[in-house]
């Protein structure tokens, strides 16, 4: 499983055809997706078990054969529920994709006010409604077209996608001009500045001081903050992040455990192993023997 830094810095697609699909597979305990965002438009697909996705400050459990829609710039997230194995697959795209070389009705209507947050879109899509089966449906035929290649795929997936956003606006609801209170978007772009300083400087010393001096806070209000919307403390979520890329390189590479201990910002080999026992529910050692390294 690839991990990226807070703003994801991958490039979707190629410019002339900005879409990817990932598929993610983790066993029960394992991070499943870290805290992260992008400017592309996302659909979480779950083919396997049960997940809970959290999309900015509000948490879904999602089962299989469901589905998570991320706007624009949104924090996301997720973990596994339960004891099973979970899969789902991702549909990430730039909106440009959609968009005309003139600005159209579909786009003043439809796609502006959709990407704009202008309308009250279901993060959450279920099979409880008509509307949103054939959503699901659009979504399965958008990776099948894409994983077997046919012929004009790309002009059948960028059908596909107009659809599929014909089907979100018809969910929508009319928020006006703006999608979130105030207090709750500048406390979510306050964490993005945090998570991307943590996401960047993991592997050195990070002092709670220092993290709210970054968005001019008393530590007390910091913490009270990044709880709420991450649902934990920042020391948690740093050691979180520090295990995950612990991980990557535990098989990706023949490092030794002390150097994988001090490259992701561990002093201590013995609270390292606790930490990444404590989300992996296997030594580091071990985690790299079953994974193959």
């Amino acid at each position: 499983m690839n991990k990226a830094v807070l703003k994801e810095n991958r490039i979707h697609g190629t410019p002339h055809y900005p879409i990817s699909l990932y598929e993610i597979s983790c066993l029960a305990g394992e991070p499943l997706l870290e805290l992260h965002w992008h400017e592309e438009l996302e659909f979480l697909l779950v083919t396997e078990g049960t997940a809970v996705f959290r999309v900015d400050t509000t948490d879904y459990t999602v089962k299989a054969g469901e589905a998570i829609f991320v706007n624009t710039g949104e924090l996301h997230s997720g973990y596994i529920a339960g004891d099973r194995p979970c899969s789902f697959k991702a549909i990430v795209f730039h909106s440009e994709f959609m968009m005309s070389g003139s600005f159209d009705i579909t786009q003043e209507k439809y796609l502006s006010p959709l990407i704009q947050k202008r309308l009250g879109i279901p993060s959450h899509l279920t099979t409880g409604s008509v509307i949103e089966n054939e959503l699901l449906n659009l979504l399965q035929r958008i990776i099948k077209v894409n994983e077997s290649q046919e012929l004009a795929y790309e002009l059948t997936t960028k059908g596909l996608l107009f659809q599929a956003a014909a089907k979100l606006v018809i969910l929508g609801k009319p928020l006006g001009r703006k999608a979130a209170p105030p207090s709750d978007s500048n406390a979510i772009e306050r964490l993005k500045t945090v998570l991307n300083f943590i996401h960047t400087h993991y592997s050195e010393p990070i002092r709670l001081k220092d993290l709210a001096s970054l968005v001019s806070l008393s530590e007390a209000h910091f913490c009270r903050l990044f709880k709420e919307i991450t649902t934990r403390t920042p020391v948690a979520y740093i050691n979180l992040y520090r295990v995950q890329q612990a991980a990557v390189l535990l098989t990706s590479t023949n490092k030794k455990l002390l150097e994988i201990t001090l490259d992701v910002g561990f002093s201590s080999s013995s609270y390292f192993i606790g930490i990444f026992k404590q989300h992996y529910g296997c030594t580091p050692s071990s985690y790299r023997k079953r994974d193959g390294g």
